[in-house]
């Protein structure tokens, strides 16, 4: 099953999954992703310009544990 990259603006993940995140910004130095959930999401924030916007743009499910 291919997993696909859903947009943060269209639809949120349930307040207690945990799911991969996007940013397009260079937080992580080099890595535009990490684990987080919904408070992630909602909380977390950078200056763009004169505006405060979320970092995190996009995620998707984490795969089933092994």
């Amino acid at each position: 099953m291919a997993r696909e990259w859903i947009d943060a603006q269209v639809r949120l993940p349930d307040e207690r999954e945990r799911v991969l995140l996007y940013t397009p910004y260079e937080v992580f130095g080099e890595d535009y992703t990490c684990v987080g959930n919904f408070e992630s999401i909602k909380a977390c924030t950078k200056r763009v310009g004169s505006k405060n916007v979320r970092i995190f743009t996009h995620w998707m499910p984490l795969p089933a544990r092994p």
